[in-house]
């Protein structure tokens, strides 16, 4: 599951960087490569689905326990709202001293301040996105938390069971009624069903459910095939998300999650990358960009443009692998540290068997 972060993460560096590809093209005279046939933001379905199978089976025994939504939430912050907060606060700092770098400009403050608490907030007219325009995943993780921790309250069937009614009913709501208050239009995307496939993915696995190799690499493969592009824009943009791309993640979340299988050498590098998948898909944007800048005056259209998509996504891991080691894991620590009281209530997990029941 963590090699499949990493394959994640780089899909969405990939993505970003072939977006970049086209600015230089306009610039050196060279064409841009066009892989628009694949959908690169698949690497944040996958996510969003690997996120419902670890809440599922790292909390398992939490379910039905006092203070077990108390427990969840202290956890998740810890994980997330550090790292976060601090490269937005750079982002900031940089937009405050050169404004041109970026792409829409940052002078409402409400709009930070939302950003900050990761509430959905309308960046420009028709675009909800956070200051950091990517976070705009975790304002969606954040409220799957939330439903999540509510969920804690009760036993394992019976909170699996609601969060599936809440989740599904939210989506079913927005599918229906398309509503246009920020928030709700938000919250209520049919993406948020990714997070219930691999919650209910993450039951079955604790229940015993396992794929053979060659069942594992079938399945795989169907939903790799679903990356591709097979219909005309007008067919694409009228499938609900949680279909369309949600499907294909599930079955490759599945193959990785559920697959009776050895683990290979060239696993475990990927895994070791996909520790640090949360710090590549926050810092990659502050390395392509600089990189497109000097890419364009010094390389110029010398090479082929494939090229800066190879060397973007070698310095974005560099970078992100720097930032993991020496900024995301002491930050983390010390976010630990400031929580450990919050999170030893004297809590008595049940056995994971017991909360199946």
């Amino acid at each position: 599951m963590q090699a499949l972060r990493a394959v994640a993460a780089l899909l969405v560096v990939v993505g970003h960087a072939l977006h970049e590809t086209e600015t230089i093209a306009a610039l050196v005279g060279r064409a841009a490569p066009d892989l628009s046939f694949i959908y690169w933001g698949f690497g944040v379905d996958i996510f969003f689905v690997i996120s419902g199978f670890i809440m599922t089976y790292t909390s398992a025994g939490l379910f039905g326990q006092r203070g077990a939504w108390r427990i969840f939430l202290t956890r998740r912050l810890t994980r997330i709202v550090p790292l976060y907060w601090l490269l937005t606060t750079v982002l900031l700092i940089g937009g405050a001293i050169a404004p041109r770098l970026l792409n829409v400009p940052i002078d409402d403050w409400r709009h930070v301040l939302a950003s900050y608490a990761f509430i959905p907030s309308l960046r420009v007219p028709g675009e909800i996105r956070p200051v950091m325009a990517l976070g705009w995943t975790l304002n969606m993780e954040m409220f799957f938390y939330v439903l999540f921790a509510g969920a804690l309250t009760l036993p394992f069937r019976r909170g699996m069971t609601a969060l599936a009614v809440v989740i599904g009913a939210l989506a079913l709501f927005g599918m229906i009624v398309r509503p246009e208050q920020v928030q709700l239009a938000f919250w209520s995307q049919s993406i948020i069903l990714e997070f219930l496939m691999g919650c209910l993915l993450g039951a079955a696995y604790l229940k015993g459910a396992r794929l053979s190799p060659t069942a594992a690499v079938m399945v795989a493969g169907v939903g790799i095939l679903g990356m591709v592009k097979f219909g005309g824009p007008e067919i694409e943009a009228g499938l609900p998300e949680a279909l369309r791309w949600g499907v294909p993640a599930l079955l490759i979340v599945a193959a990785a999650g559920l697959a009776r299988s050895a683990t290979s050498r060239g696993m475990l590098w990927l895994a070791v990358l996909g520790n640090a998948s949360y710090s590549l898909y926050l810092v990659h944007p502050f390395v392509l960009r600089p990189m497109r800048n000097l890419w364009t005056h010094f390389v110029g259209g010398a090479l082929p443009l494939t090229a800066y998509v190879a060397a973007a996504m070698l310095l974005a891991t560099i970078v992100a692998i720097l930032t993991y080691r020496f900024v995301e894991r002491p930050l983390l620590r010390w976010a630990q540290r400031a929580t450990t009281d919050a999170t030893k209530p004297g809590l008595r997990v049940a056995d994971r068997a017991a909360t199946l029941s």
